[in-house]
């Protein structure tokens, strides 16, 4: 945009204004005030024409256009006839002054020029202003999630190619808070919108991150690279007594350029392409510690807890002191009136001075749990709090690449089509793995998240003032990560009872303890989360006077399974209660010791039920950017927004009234519901939005 004047300081109305790249052509006419807007274009390098009769022809540029950018452009014209030219170059820097919005731009020089651990596009979100690492904990932290002016690092916005690429499964099993991760040398820039954006865009209350795919253009262009880490290059962990394993490559290339058939086709400036790849192999050894029982506990010997030094003041059943760290045996605990309590316990045996052995004996240790504890290995490591060292290798792959085609139809019709696709298996190995104890990490098994993510867009001039976009994306999330013996039935094999077996669900029950570290199947495992998202957007912009109208609306229909049985298997804790002083509680006692001895003080198991949901959304916006002079422009908005509530796709939910405790049901379901509340049929959001913007 900008405006058009005569050498003498008088606007000129009725030039004609053309924007040139890459042999797309967008042409307008200056309104009355001399003022024009060309709207809307591609990112790209712009010539700009100015053409009127009596004035010499001036063409300004190149002029970069970035993501969301208004850039201003005025030009002097000067007298002459039309077919004398006057050329433009190395303008000063273009000072954005069209809009009051806050944001940056990240340029692929900038991309591809910084350190980047990963290469991971989401990183430079953090060189804007108001932005700040996500919340220490958070499911995204690992992928750069990022929080703007102190908002929820879930409620930013990314779009891609302008069409939706959030991950909407809120428990983020994938880890990121987008759908596709484009490689930074796939991207032509993307630009981060942190306060006062349009009212085009908004879903939350965040930021918004607006990323763009390389297209090709009229010359063949590419690049090879790779990127190498390994533990050469690296130090010692400080809990290992040698340095890890560590291999990671890092690969890829890009080609773009005019679609060429021989003779049969030649695609220049008509139609392009884009095609690129990233691999990513990492080979890496986990430093992971635990405590586990010692050889001497595995045997019943607790001998080593008992502390003679400090008596507990109350006497056990048999009239003998008791000591702190001392087992008992709660099967045959007693009532007595001389304790604090009112009971005593009986410890497993004395020595020939009277002191308590604090050994179980063989008859009285539990044959399963005997079994099991062969799934400990034995201590090989002395450490502050722990006992046992492993150092298993995790492998992680990567597979990603886009294909974008674009088309030019006509001078007013352009269209194209991209395809994004990402693979990436890992296998995440735990503590006891190798000898099938496994653990209670729930970030341990094999992993493989997919991503797919597609777009279409069409643009078509109707006039010089008047120009429709449209676009459909899809994108689709499926995330899984099951226990290593999640189709083997191994609580059979070891002969735990009770335990339910299903494809997916094999494994054995997890077992906690209150002095070593568990064994067994982690819970909320197996989980799968999957998300389906089919966007539809449209929007129409108007040029009238100095008003630059817009109007639009986005209709979604978002799917999601989230699949996360809490107990699948079972779980059963063992705290000191059944090993402890009766009469001192707190004293004494083992978990470990309690397993040992086949006593369990609490145990869960949940069913596995799957829930699908489905959520209808509807947003629509007008938004006005308002140019009253040279100096002053009004940006005006409203977005109205509609989530719809959240359902169960089909038709297994129920809904259960508070005031007349009623749970109400579908017609002809008489399967076992999930309970839904909700305050009310949807939540709108209306988001009226004004600023102004100028210069001096």
């Amino acid at each position: 945009m900008g405006t058009v004047k005569a050498a003498t300081g008088a606007v000129i109305p009725q030039a004609k204004v053309t924007d040139v790249d890459r042999g797309n052509t967008f042409s307008t006419t200056t309104n009355p005030s001399g003022d024009y807007v060309a709207s809307p274009l591609r990112i790209g390098h712009y010539n700009v024409k100015i053409e009127k009769e009596g004035f010499k022809t001036t063409v300004a540029g190149p002029v970069e256009l970035q993501v969301q950018e208004h850039a201003e452009v005025n030009v002097t014209l000067e007298v002459g006839q039309m077919v004398q030219t006057v050329e433009v170059h190395g303008s000063s820097p273009l000072l954005e002054t069209q809009t009051s919005e806050l944001g940056q731009v990240v340029s692929t020089r900038r991309m591809v020029d910084l350190p980047l651990n990963g290469r991971n596009f989401a990183q430079l979100a953090l060189l804007s202003a108001g932005v700040a690492p996500t919340e220490p904990g958070a499911r995204n932290e690992g992928s750069y999630g990022f929080s703007s002016n102190g908002g929820r690092s879930y409620q930013n916005n990314f779009l891609l190619d302008g069409v939706d690429n959030n991950s909407n499964l809120t428990d983020l099993l994938n880890g990121t808070s987008y759908v596709v991760q484009p490689s930074v040398d796939a991207l032509q820039e993307f630009k981060v919108q942190t306060n006062s954006y349009s009212a085009e865009f908004g879903r939350g209350n965040g930021a918004i991150l607006n990323a763009t795919i390389k297209s090709g253009t009229n010359e063949y262009h590419g690049d090879i690279y790779e990127f190498l880490r390994n533990d050469k290059l690296d130090a010692r962990n400080f809990f290992e007594a040698a340095r890890g394993a560590y291999q990671q490559n890092q690969f890829g290339g890009t080609i773009g350029g005019p679609v060429r058939l021989g003779k049969l086709y030649d695609g220049r400036n008509r139609t392009f392409f884009f095609f690129d790849y990233e691999g990513l192999r990492v080979r890496q050894a986990r430093t992971l510690t635990a405590t586990v029982p010692t050889p001497e506990e595995r045997g019943g010997d607790f001998s080593s807890l008992l502390d003679m030094s400090s008596p507990t003041g109350v006497l056990d059943c048999n009239g003998q002191m008791t000591y702190a760290g001392e087992i008992f045996d709660v099967r045959q605990a007693q009532t007595g009136a001389a304790t604090p309590t009112g009971q005593c316990g009986v410890p497993f045996g004395y020595d020939n001075s009277g002191n308590p052995l604090n050994v179980i004996p063989p008859l009285a240790r539990d044959s399963l749990a005997v079994k099991l504890t062969d799934l400990w290995p034995l201590p090989n490591f002395s450490g502050a709090g722990y006992n046992f060292l492993a150092t298993p290798k995790r492998t992680q792959d990567r597979n990603y690449f886009d294909v974008r085609v674009d088309q030019k139809f006509s001078d007013k019709d352009t269209s194209f089509a991209r395809v994004s696709y990402e693979k990436q298996p890992s296998v995440i190995p735990s503590v006891f793995q190798a000898t099938g104890g496994n653990g209670a990490d729930f970030f341990t098994g094999n992993e493989v998240n997919f991503h797919l993510g597609a777009a279409l867009s069409e643009t078509h001039i109707l006039n010089p003032h008047v120009v429709n976009e449209f676009r459909f994306g899809y994108n689709r999330i499926n995330s899984h990560r099951y226990q290593f013996s999640s189709n083997k039935n191994v609580s059979a094999d070891l002969g735990i009872p009770g335990v339910p077996f299903a494809p997916l669900n094999g494994g054995m029950p997890e077992f906690d303890f209150s002095d070593v570290d568990a064994i067994g199947d982690p819970t909320y495992l197996p989980s799968l989360e999957i998300q389906n998202t089919f966007s539809l957007n449209d929007n129409l912009t108007w040029i009238r006077g100095g008003h630059s109208l817009k109007f639009g609306g986005e209709l979604k229909h978002e799917e999601f399974t989230i699949f996360q049985p809490a107990s699948p298997r079972g779980q059963l804790g063992f705290d000191p209660v059944f090993k402890d002083n009766a009469g001192a509680p707190g004293s004494g006692g083992s978990g470990y010791a309690s397993f040992l001895a086949g006593l369990s003080d609490y145990g869960y198991i949940t069913n596995l039920h799957n829930v699908d949901y489905v959520r209808p959304d509807y947003a629509f916006y007008m938004q006005d950017d308002f140019r009253v002079s040279s100096r002053l422009t009004l940006n005006l908005g409203v977005r109205y927004e509609l989530f719809a509530t959240v359902k169960e796709r089909y038709n297994a939910q129920g809904s259960y009234e508070l005031a007349t405790q009623t749970l109400y049901v579908p017609k002809g379901q008489t399967a076992q519901l999930p309970p839904h509340r909700c305050p009310g049929p949807h939540q709108r959001h209306r988001q009226p939005r004004a600023s102004a913007s100028g210069c001096q």
